[in-house]
């Protein structure tokens, strides 16, 4: 994996589907605790996301739930429907590097089915998997944290190995308050 220490290279669009708001939670944290890192980002649903700039982007989180039986949220669906374009090229999104964790509950039959859904679509689309697709249980016995937190551990691990911090510059403790994204 080449190393990027170029400033602009440390652009994180993270991108969520959300029904009841669960997602668009997961979605912020990631977004705060990237700020953290000192990566530049930016936070959309799905739908609101100009989606033909995805062609433009090198590093994408996906955030998405699972609502009904299997479907994706409302807020991702305009999104979905442009991935599942016919006319797309399988190389479109060759830059793209991308990861993608979903919000589910393992009692239904098509548990994180739009998470493995979009995972399944970006690869086909050219996109680089950064790492497993991560998946949220509400039945694990420590809830969706419990392999959230693991995966976020290791997708951290692999951003800030491939896009290293400046020199001088560290991660912002906890403890230190965020300007806030929203003015």
């Amino acid at each position: 994996m080449q190393k990027s220490n170029n400033l602009k290279n440390r652009q994180l669009l993270i991108l969520y589907g959300s029904q009841t708001g669960y997602a668009q939670d997961i979605a912020e944290r990631i977004e705060r605790q990237a700020r953290r890192r000192l990566f530049k980002t930016r936070l959309f649903s799905m739908d609101s996301y100009d989606r033909t700039n995805l062609i433009n982007e090198e590093l994408v989180i996906f955030i998405c739930s699972t609502t009904g039986q299997g479907d994706e949220p409302d807020n991702m669906r305009k999104f979905w429907k442009f991935l599942l374009r016919k006319n797309l090229p399988n190389d479109i999104l060759n830059q793209l590097r991308f990861a993608v964790f979903g919000l589910g509950d393992s009692s239904y039959v098509k548990y994180n089915w739009p998470a493995k859904k979009l995972h399944k679509r970006l690869t086909q689309l050219g996109g680089q998997s950064l790492l497993s697709r991560g998946e949220g249980d509400d039945q694990h016995y420590l809830g969706v944290d419990g392999t959230f937190d693991p995966w976020l551990e290791e997708l951290w691990k692999i951003l800030m190995e491939k896009y290293p911090l400046p020199p001088n510059a560290e991660v912002m403790p906890d403890d230190i308050l965020l300007y806030p994204s929203i003015l």
